[in-house]
């Protein structure tokens, strides 16, 4: 009897949700567990019976059929059944029938109830839907990460901490005795409570010192002028990833008036992790030459494995690998304008795809393009063939790897002027075919990271009032989505394909993140949204009453948990030199993982199956 009970608590331990308890709570079920032996097609539990256990196959296999004809499930070794039939009362609808010799064990409802009530890991894995279920699961993730970058606001991290300011008629000489007295590496500059620039350290020795400038010019003439701010409520994750974007290691904090509250700095965000993305950021920000610039954007896959050991959500992962893939880019155009001189009209470097969206990870290729003035002429388009091909030659040479598919400013077709873009997305829109719509997608998904933001707003503007206008082009784009395919059997198995070794695995990105991507993309153009994000485009649709905000919650909560187990694939990769990819093996995850990933994908099948009703005509 000892050995049986003791196999039976094994057995348990490495079984979820029973893995979620305590010893003690784990002990005091053992001595309660009913065995039970079913013969191959034995029924178990029939359909409209009343049912007082909770089940689990420890060896075998069961099938249950809802009201005895439809088939919903077969499960195997650790599987769960009946568990719905006592959350609502005893009453049972599926039938479950015993595939093979099958030994269970079985929970009495009050033992059921009562982990349920005493432990809240166990009331989430038994939530009433997979909707529940996968927010369970991207909250369990969160609260294994040792990191909440959202929550820990710049406000909290540097309170009452009264920043040193002068006037900007200040001289240079004074402004630096005042830094030197109050020991300080950056002076805030204000007129009338307002703040005006920021003077740092850098400014001294660049501006004033190797610029020869006079000691008694004002300060206004050598600060940095109308300098980003962010609110001191903003959390610590914008701070950093405006940094790491923009290279710079100060932030203003302003108050709920526009006051000026307090200087972030990068040293503070960096006493408080001990680790961050800002360092890469100001390597590549400060890149003088080419050179400089591969060897710091080299440095970023190392960072983003770093990120993920220090337990970063996969949101802020994402945001922050995409912050440095955008500083590369700006500083790539930056080094080539400086080699070829300065543009002959205005112009603006283009992102296209997850750098767009940032939803950058590891491993990306370059997708990218320039838009150019209309008043460009033959001189200046030849000007910006060579800015585009030695913008892509510097970042293929950074990581930043050609685009298969010649997504590339080096490709002549991807430097057009404002008409010329206008022109080609009109195309798209209005005269859609299933071809150039496969080709055409990561378009939608643009951005300026260097350059003119007006140019790429002149182009943008009338794409998304176009394809709100265009039904038939919506369609499209909804069937276009459902080329995905779901790694969910109807049995809610996992269908998977063998990796070049032989490994079961399935393609995460193309998968699982894409259709959620496809989903949000597809929505938002339809109601004329201007959000790029996919996560913001899901609550732009949430907030414009357009999709049940369930819905929307759910489609987040499957990226963000697929996400957050590709990061850990990826990262684990880039510590053993492995070129990172997005084919994972569910044998390298725990069943509990399994069972979420199961959830997770469950949820985008359904989430493409309500895109090809409402916006592909019911056609795939």
């Amino acid at each position: 009897m000892a050995s049986e009970l003791s196999e039976i608590e094994s057995f348990l331990r490495a079984t979820a949700p029973f893995d979620r308890l305590d010893e003690e709570q784990v002990r005091s079920i053992v001595r309660k567990i009913t065995v039970r032996y079913f013969r191959t097609g034995d029924e178990i539990l029939r359909s409209g019976e009343h049912n007082d256990f909770l089940f689990v196959v420890r060896s075998g296999a069961v099938e249950l059929r809802l009201a005895g004809d439809e088939l919903t499930a077969r499960l195997e070794r650790g599987g769960c059944f009946a568990f719905p039939s006592l959350l609502r009362g005893g009453e049972v609808r599926n039938t479950t029938t015993a595939l093979e010799d099958t030994l269970c064990y079985l929970l009495p409802a009050d033992d059921f109830h009562g982990l349920r009530k005493n432990s809240q890991g166990f009331r989430d894995y038994f939530a009433d839907s997979e909707q529940e279920r996968i927010r369970s699961a991207v909250r369990d993730l969160k609260r294994n990460r040792s990191q909440s970058l959202e929550q820990i606001t710049i406000g909290s991290l540097v309170p009452h901490r009264e920043p040193v300011s002068c006037s900007p008629n200040l001289s240079v000489a004074d402004a630096a005795s005042l830094m030197s007295d109050r020991d300080v590496s950056t002076l805030a500059v204000c007129s009338d409570g307002r703040l005006k620039g920021i003077f740092t350290d850098k400014d001294l020795r660049n501006r004033v010192v190797a610029m020869r400038r006079s000691l008694d010019a004002p300060i206004s003439d050598v600060m940095t002028p109308s300098p980003l701010t962010l609110p001191e409520g903003a959390s610590l994750s914008e701070a950093m990833a405006m940094m790491a974007a923009g290279g710079f290691r100060h932030i203003p904090a302003l108050g709920p008036a526009g006051e000026l509250r307090a200087i972030l700095s990068a040293t503070d965000i960096l006493a408080h992790l001990g680790d961050s993305a800002i360092d890469t950021g100001m390597l590549v920000s400060n890149a003088a030459t080419p050179d400089a610039l591969i060897a710091a954007s080299r440095q970023i896959p190392d960072g983003f494995a770093r990120m993920e050991a220090g337990g970063f959500h996969a949101e802020h992962t994402m945001r922050f690998t995409s912050a440095l893939g955008e500083a590369v880019h700006r500083r790539a155009a930056q080094l080539a304008e400086a080699e070829l001189g300065p543009p002959p009209v205005p112009y603006a470097l283009l992102v296209f795809g997850s750098l767009a969206r940032g939803e950058q990870l590891v491993g990306s290729d370059q997708d990218n393009g320039i838009v150019i003035d209309d008043a460009v002429d033959g001189a200046g388009r030849d000007y910006f063939a060579d800015l585009g091909g030695r913008i892509s030659d510097i970042l293929n040479e950074a990581g930043y790897v050609y685009c298969n598919g010649g997504i590339m400013a080096k490709n002549a077709d991807q430097r057009l002027t404002v008409g010329e873009w206008r022109d080609r997305y009109s195309r798209w829109i209005s005269d859609p075919d299933e071809d150039s719509i496969l080709r055409a997608t990561i378009f939608f998904d643009m951005r300026a990271v260097h350059g003119s933001a007006e140019l790429a707003a002149k182009v943008r503007g009338p794409v998304l009032e176009q394809a709100e206008a265009s039904p038939l082009f919506v369609s499209y784009l909804a069937r276009d989505a459902q080329r995905s395919r779901v790694p969910l059997g109807i049995f809610r198995n996992l269908v998977l394909e063998k990796s070049s070794d032989g490994e079961k695995v399935f393609d995460a990105k193309a998968q699982a993140i894409l259709p959620v991507i496809d989903i949000a993309r597809s929505l938002a153009l339809s109601e004329g949204i201007a959000a790029v994000g996919t996560l913001e485009r899901l609550d732009a649709l949430a907030e414009a009453g357009k999709m049940a905000r369930g819905d929307a919650e759910s489609l987040k909560d499957a990226f963000l948990l697929v996400n957050e187990l590709r990061i850990a694939h990826q990262a684990a990769q880039v510590r053993a030199g492995i070129a990172p990819d997005n084919r994972i093996a569910p044998a390298t995850l725990s069943p509990l993982e399994r069972d979420y990933l199961k959830d997770a994908f469950s949820v985008v099948r359904a989430g493409l199956e309500s895109l090809k009703r409402n916006l592909a005509g019911g056609i795939a």
